[in-house]
């Protein structure tokens, strides 16, 4: 996202969730990550993100979760993978990171000739290898 000049962002500590949960508003946009749409420590992030009226996307297997009712959109991704009887996690972690890229051309298309000239003006400082 930063390529096409849109900072997100995306921490990790549970305490920067929480203060980037605070300092969010109607003009942002949540992305929850989950495959399962079971872990606890998520709901009250979602419920706090609904409260401020912040649109939530969930990446996550269709079906159950906890908080389906303070999500606005989700984007389901393959649950025919069995949490207890595999090796990795390998088809739900290519199955997010395709649905990550998806999402990230269709914000790109939006505004594609917007975005295709920042890449144009921004490639020279960002790439500063000599020209062949």
């Amino acid at each position: 996202m930063l390529t096409i000049g849109r900072s997100v962002n995306c921490p990790s500590s549970f305490y920067n969730q929480r203060l980037t949960v605070l300092a969010s508003d109607q003009k942002h946009v949540a992305i929850i990550l989950s495959y399962s749409g079971k872990a606890t420590f998520i709901l009250p992030i979602v419920k706090k993100l609904y409260e401020k009226g912040v649109k939530v996307i969930q990446i996550g297997k269709a079906g159950s979760n906890y908080y389906s009712q303070y999500v606005t959109y989700h984007l389901s991704i393959s649950d025919s993978e069995n949490n207890r009887d595999r090796m990795s996690q390998f088809s739900s972690h290519i199955a997010m990171q395709y649905i990550m890229d998806v999402l990230y051309g269709c914000i790109y298309n939006v505004r594609r000739k917007k975005n295709t000239k920042y890449i144009y003006d921004s490639i020279d400082y960002m790439d500063d290898r000599p020209k062949d």
